[in-house]
């Protein structure tokens, strides 16, 4: 019996960014736990954060850090009795999945602070162009392996990323060219009318 909570605790403009994982996940957990409910930082009440055996914070790591929405939750929750498992999942747009580090190490460091059980993360490098590769099949298998991982309840720490530097390269430039085109097409409409 699981009651699983994700919290999407990025900031909003890196919501768009951050959905597809979040929905990833949600599917392959909500096969096989018992509850699942997903809540965004605009909609989280901290009382909610109590009646769940294991919580996932997802959010877009930009700078290294870790964003601010995900610190206000911390201080919401500070000094109150919890007893949830964390997992984390975290997505960069930098190729190299070690810019999620700091970030992970934060969320450590404050479990360790209100006495949880950190219990693992999954790390997606490259996650603006990756979907959009078949490696998005490899991404897909990785988030079911770290959804298992959370109804099992047990440690598990994933990093996914594009296989090369160059794939990224390649892929980044296609990914920036078109939305260039968009919000130059957004900008003559808007001037037009």
């Amino acid at each position: 019996m699981s009651k699983v909570l994700l919290i999407s605790s990025g900031l909003k403009h890196s919501q768009d960014f951050s959905d597809i994982y979040v929905q990833k996940l949600s599917k392959y957990l909500e096969k096989k736990c018992d509850v699942l409910d997903i809540r965004h930082i605009d909609n989280f009440d901290e009382r909610t954060f109590f009646a769940y055996d294991q919580v996932v914070f997802c959010f877009f790591v930009a700078l290294n850090s870790i964003p601010s929405s995900t610190l206000e939750i911390f201080q919401k929750l500070e000094s109150q009795q919890k007893s949830a498992h964390i997992y984390t999942l975290v997505i960069c747009d930098e190729f190299e999945c070690e810019k999620c580090d700091t970030s992970l190490k934060i969320i450590q460091n404050w479990c360790q602070h209100e006495k949880l059980e950190y219990k693992g993360d999954i790390r997606i490098g490259s996650c603006l162009t990756i979907m959009k590769t078949n490696n998005r099949f490899i991404v897909c298998n990785q988030i079911k392996k770290f959804a298992n991982a959370i109804i099992k309840d047990i440690d598990i720490h994933l990093s996914v990323t594009l296989p090369n530097e160059k794939t990224f390269l390649k892929t980044a430039n296609k990914y920036w060219s078109k939305e260039i085109k968009k919000k130059h097409k957004q900008k003559q409409k808007a001037g037009n009318s």
